[in-house]
Order: C-alpha cells, then sequence, then structure tokens
C-alpha cells in the first residue's frame, strides 16, 4: 500500500472545501439535534444492518461509511443504498426533483520525477525505493455526488431489487444476556480472550472509565453498573452504553505513540484534547454501527460539545484530519473484534 510522510502538502481546491464544510456542517446538525433530544438519539437513530453501500451491492470505504450513515440518520432513510445519476439512469430511474447529493470522498496522487515528469501510481510503484524517494508526492482529495435510492424511483422502477436490499439490511440480530441488556458477542469475546492491545479492566467496580496512556491500561465500570433503565428498552439500551463506553476508552488507546500516534492535549478545554474526544467519540459511532448498535453521546461527553462546534468550524482541514484519525482507529479496532 502507498504511504504519505505526515507532512506531506495535502492539496484540496475550493470545489473539495464546500464538501468538507458540508460534512462539519452535518456533524454539527447531528450533535445538534441529540442535544435537543436530551441525548437520547444515537448518532444514527438506529442500527442500519450493515455499511451503507452502492447500488450495485459494492460497500463504500474509508470515512465515507460513517458519513453516509450519518446522512441516513439526517433524513430518516429507510436504506444506507446510495447511487449516482449515472447508475440510476442506467437502471431506467432518474433522480426525484429537488434532491440534493451527497459527496463521497476519495483520495488520488500527484507523483513528479526528478525531471518534472508525472508518473501514474502504478509506475510509481514500479521504481525502486531509491527511485520513489527522489519523486515529489502530494495526495490530493476528490469526490463524486450520489443519492440515497429513497430520492430516486427505483423502488417504483425496480422493487425487487429494493426488496432484495431489505432482506440484507433487515438481519440486524439483537442479542441480550440474563439481564435483558444488549449483548454484543464479537466484543464480549475480544474480552474473554484479552485480545486487545493493551488490559481491559471491566470486571471490578468503577466510578469512571478512562484510558491511562502511562500505564497503556483501559478501565471502565462493571456492565451491571449501567443498568440504570426502568422499562425493558431502557435496560436493553443501557447494555449497548457500556459496550459504547468500552469502545470510546478502546479509541483513546489506539493514539499513543507506539501506534496510531495521535496528538492529545493536557487539559480540558485545550482543543487538542476536545478533538481527542471527537475521534474518540465519532469511532466509537462508527465501530458500534459496524457491530450493529447505535451510540449515543454520554452526559459527560456532552461537555466538550462547543469545543467540538468551535473546531468543525476551523479550516476545512480540521474535518479532514479528524475524520482521518477516525476511520483508522476504528480499522485498528474492527481487526481486533469483527
Amino acid at each position: 500500500m502507498f504511504h504519505f510522510q505526515r507532512d506531506t502538502v495535502m492539496k484540496i481546491n475550493e470545489h473539495n472545501e464546500k464538501v468538507l464544510e458540508k460534512f462539519a456542517t452535518m456533524i454539527i446538525e447531528r450533535m445538534k439535534q441529540m442535544k435537543a433530544g436530551q441525548w437520547k438519539k444515537g448518532w444514527v437513530g438506529r442500527t442500519l444492518g450493515g455499511p451503507p453501500s452502492n447500488i450495485e451491492g459494492k460497500y463504500y470505504q474509508g470515512s465515507n461509511v460513517f458519513l453516509l450513515m450519518l446522512d441516513c440518520a439526517m433524513h430518516d432513510y429507510e436504506l444506507p443504498v446510495y447511487c449516482t445519476l449515472r447508475q440510476a439512469n442506467k437502471l431506467g430511474a432518474h433522480i426525484n426533483k429537488g434532491e440534493e447529493s451527497m459527496p463521497v470522498i476519495f483520495w488520488d496522487y500527484s507523483i513528479t520525477t526528478p525531471n518534472g515528469r508525472k508518473i501514474t501510481l502504478q509506475d510509481y510503484l514500479k521504481l525502486s525505493i531509491e527511485k520513489q524517494a527522489e519523486c515529489t508526492k502530494f495526495p490530493f482529495l476528490k469526490s463524486y455526488h450520489v443519492f440515497n435510492i429513497a430520492q430516486t424511483n427505483l423502488t417504483e422502477k425496480h422493487p425487487d431489487k429494493v426488496d432484495e436490499f431489505r432482506k440484507v439490511y433487515g438481519n440486524a440480530e439483537n442479542s441480550t444476556d440474563t439481564d435483558g441488556m444488549y449483548d454484543n458477542i464479537a466484543i464480549d469475546s475480544m474480552l474473554a480472550n484479552e485480545s486487545w492491545l493493551c488490559p481491559i479492566e471491566y470486571t471490578k467496580p468503577s466510578d469512571g472509565a478512562y484510558y491511562q496512556p502511562k500505564y497503556d491500561r483501559i478501565v471502565v465500570p462493571m456492565k451491571s453498573q449501567f443498568k440504570t433503565g426502568k422499562t425493558d428498552d431502557e435496560i436493553y439500551k443501557d447494555g449497548q452504553e457500556f459496550y459504547a463506553c468500552l469502545l470510546h476508552e478502546m479509541v483513546h488507546s489506539t493514539g499513543i505513540e507506539s501506534r496510531l500516534n495521535r496528538q492529545r492535549g493536557k487539559r480540558f478545554g485545550d482543543k487538542l484534547y476536545a478533538k481527542e474526544e471527537l475521534v474518540a467519540e465519532l469511532g466509537a459511532a462508527r465501530i458500534g454501527q459496524a457491530l450493529g448498535f447505535d451510540k449515543r453521546i454520554l452526559d459527560n461527553n456532552a461537555a466538550y460539545l462547543d469545543c467540538w462546534i468551535a473546531g468543525l468550524q476551523q479550516e476545512p482541514t480540521y474535518v479532514l484530519t479528524l475524520l482521518s484519525d477516525v476511520e483508522k482507529a476504528s480499522k485498528m479496532i474492527l481487526e481486533k473484534i469483527a
């Protein structure tokens, strides 16, 4: 795989600045919606049953997974299935009048040899390591636009195809433990086998959840401590809160120097500290959906809301690095769990 150094300059044109501003606005609006709902609403609001895909059944990758899930939440789309205008037209369908598209982003690369000749990534990879080091390399962001199938007349034109997607995304399994709390077999297996990258203490009572970088150790309250609900539905969601809390701290643990080496602030209110909390928050939401449950913002994390909004309203690269950090951490964790 082709990697760029941390100090590589990223090219972002005016069009993609607007794309990133849209993403920032989406995240901010969703946080405001959750706040208005007394934090009872999750990032997605429900379990989608799988990652977003295009109309051909191919799953989206990278940061697009979380962003398209968020788009589904914002518009209450039934299915996380998208298509381009061309894909819709190819199926004899059209985009409904007045519908707004959703950007999908990916990276491309500009590579120049010492004599000023531009070469493709494929040609670059054929060079020796010494020759590669002599080249000038710039990643640049590209995007294209998609529409959810609810924004088209595909249900009318191809009801069988839409029904097939309903079957795919309708198979989310709901498992409960003996107390009626949500149960996640994959995470429970990871805990039982002690297969995470650092020790996790979850079998003793604790007043809070935290990651200790100095000792490379995670502490979370016992699952039973999360059982505060009075109704069956509330108790079930209490189980989800346990796993969401655990995933939040696991994301923090990916950031140390020997792993993903994220910059982290020193105290509450510090911009880097708040950003790390948002990485953990979005990462836990992203992983939770992949594992079959939705994540809410916990009361103690809601205190960061103003800092998060301020950060998201900064320059476009803030959003870009945020999404990149979320995806890297999510991938590292899912490789150990899923």
